[in-house]
């Protein structure tokens, strides 16, 4: 049974428990959250799950969160459906993630929303403004493990970020990309299949 089917069948449980966390404050919400990772799989993942929906701005169905998993500023992230997003992950939505559906996140991924200036030399550069940009991972994504999207970023539906990519700018629709800084490696064709790009 695939995780949609057992979503479904859990979906009325999973919504009277999500009501019911909306009286609880948020800095026990953040407490329960890393308490879940000491609960059994199926558990955890549904009290995680729970959480989620209560602190994100907005959450989909479906969405599979792993052990470890940590996310900053959750009120500014939108998720759609059938999304996973794997152990040890890191989510920084300071300034703003959006994860569209059908997407999925390898294990120790991050998303970090923000960057940090050094212009001003009379600060350390740890004490210059920082400067955010929206993460927006459209539908149809699938990241491997390892990878670290940054700021302003925006990755194009039914495309693959490969594992232990440094993504820097925008990914077009339909592609592969890998390496530090990620650049296109294939294209992917409507069948399933895929194009070599030039060189590689």
């Amino acid at each position: 049974m695939r995780g949609r089917d057992k979503f479904r069948r859990a979906k009325a449980i999973l919504s009277i428990i999500t009501f019911t966390l909306k009286i609880v404050p948020r800095p026990l919400l953040r407490w329960l959250w890393v308490l879940s990772d000491g609960l059994p799989d199926v558990v955890g993942v549904s009290v995680r799950y729970c959480l989620l929906r209560r602190q994100a701005l907005r959450c989909g169905d479906n969405v599979l969160v792993g052990r470890g998993v940590e996310i900053r500023y959750p009120e500014r992230l939108v998720i759609g459906s059938n999304v996973s997003i794997h152990k040890q992950c890191y989510l920084d939505a300071f300034g703003g993630i959006e994860i569209e559906n059908d997407v999925s996140i390898a294990h120790q991924t991050s998303l970090i929303s923000f960057e940090h200036t050094w212009n001003d030399e009379a600060l350390p550069i740890r004490d210059n403004p920082i400067v955010t940009g929206k993460i927006h991972i459209r539908n149809d994504v699938w990241i491997g493990c390892g990878c670290r999207i940054l700021s302003g970023v925006e990755v194009s539906g039914r495309s693959v970020v490969a594992a232990g990519s440094v993504v820097t700018r925008s990914v077009s629709a339909g592609t592969v990309v890998g390496g530090i800084p990620a650049k296109l490696i294939k294209t992917i064709k409507g069948g399933g299949g895929y194009e070599r790009s030039v060189g590689s």
